[in-house]
């Protein structure tokens, strides 16, 4: 079943725009979860570029990540965690990294234990989850060293 079909099963969107356009599939994902995919109006991958070194968008995006796994049964991309990451470090908060790395591993694994893989991609194979789980350890370690960051 496909990640669409799974959607439309919980509400029944319009495939089209009011101009006779067909909608994308972020529009329909948007449209089914209530817009738990957006941030500010926009979807998380139209900020991916423009904001990636902004760590508030970022942390925004890993939040509509979330609720678009609550509300559309998807996993949530790993992108944002990573960034989040990635840019807690260079301000030397190793308690945030900590603890996105965590949250992002740990709802990667639950999402999977209860709903399998068969019909998802398996984010755990990918490059970006692999980094996140590589980076904790040390992530861990900076923090046992610098416990008030």
């Amino acid at each position: 079943m496909s990640l669409l079909s799974k959607l439309f099963g919980k509400k029944n969107p319009t495939l089209h725009k009011p101009n006779g356009e067909s909608k994308t599939s972020g529009e329909l994902i948007s449209e089914v979860t209530d817009g738990a995919n957006l941030v500010e109006g926009k979807q998380t991958w139209e900020l991916a570029e423009d904001k990636k070194h902004d760590l508030n968008y970022m942390k925004k995006c890993c939040d509509a990540e979330l609720n678009t796994m609550n509300k559309a049964g998807t996993v949530p991309a790993p992108y944002y965690f990573e960034r989040v990451a990635i840019l807690s470090r260079k301000e030397k908060n190793y308690a945030q990294e900590v603890a996105y790395c965590e949250k992002y591993i740990e709802v990667v694994e639950d999402f999977y234990e209860a709903n399998g893989t068969e019909g998802f991609e398996n984010v755990r194979q990918g490059p970006r989850y692999k980094a996140i789980v590589k980076r904790l350890p040390k992530a861990k370690e900076l923090l046992g060293k610098n416990p008030n960051k």
